[in-house]
């Protein structure tokens, strides 16, 4: 289990950013930066994240015994415990939407952004960024996104969320460190995985890539079949389904 040292502030420009500094400073694994609102919030790819006051905006410091290549199975480690919260506080069904976000009846609920930093072989910290849209209104979100107010319409408690979360992290962040890849989790993923044995359009560096999706690696890549070949994705995004 990670210790649990909890800042929490009104307002910032990014939690990933104050977490570094506090990551340079010394700052142990499990050190938590929680704002109420980010004012340059981003996501994958260096995206602006809406993050309005009623949000779950927060980073995580990790430090696994591992090589660099463990840090996407760490992100999708962490989908999965956005997912195990939801499920638990509210009852709400969601999906992993590889390689970071999760969804809920088709739109974005949360994201994942993560940040590495490596030495040689091994990784020196691994900055989770979270987004979770909680109490917010439609209308305050982007079309293609939604909140689990606006599903449920209830509020709820956002310390209630994130103690699930960070608690369901606990567990699974023990068990990768124990096993080293994503095994123990395959079949959680595998149920979860949004367009499973669906036809989709993938933006990779080379390009866009049409293909069906057939499951995910243990090493967190994307199994996709294409024509007769099937193909290994470390990297892209899922941006149309057929």
């Amino acid at each position: 289990m990670f210790s649990r040292q909890i800042h929490l502030l009104e307002e910032v420009s990014s939690t990933q950013d104050v977490l570094r500094s506090l990551i340079v400073s010394g700052s142990p694994e499990g050190t938590i930066v929680i704002s109420e609102t980010q004012s340059e919030g981003r996501g994958r790819l260096d995206r602006e994240w809406v993050s309005p006051e009623g949000g779950l905006w927060f980073s995580v410091t990790l430090i696994p015994p591992l090589g660099p290549e463990a840090a996407p199975q760490i992100t999708m480690i962490a989908a999965l415990s956005i997912v195990q919260a939801i499920r638990d506080v509210v009852g709400l069904s969601a999906c992993i939407k590889w390689p970071n976000d999760i969804f809920i009846n088709n739109k974005k609920v949360a994201g994942i952004i993560g940040e590495m930093s490596s030495h040689q072989v091994a990784i020196k910290y691994i900055a989770l960024g979270i987004g979770i849209n909680v109490n917010i209104p439609l209308e305050k979100l982007p079309s293609c996104a939604t909140s689990v107010f606006h599903e449920t319409q209830r509020e709820i408690p956002l310390e209630e969320l994130l103690s699930s979360f960070l608690d369901h992290l606990d567990d699974n962040y023990s068990v990768f460190k124990s096993s080293k890849n994503l095994t123990p989790f395959m079949d959680n993923i595998r149920e979860l995985l949004l367009y499973k044995d669906e036809t989709v359009e993938i933006s990779t560096a080379q390009g866009i890539i049409q293909g069906t999706i057939l499951d995910i690696h243990t090493d967190g890549r994307l199994i996709i079949k294409t024509g007769d070949e099937c193909r290994m994705l470390s990297s892209g995004e899922i941006v149309a389904n057929m």
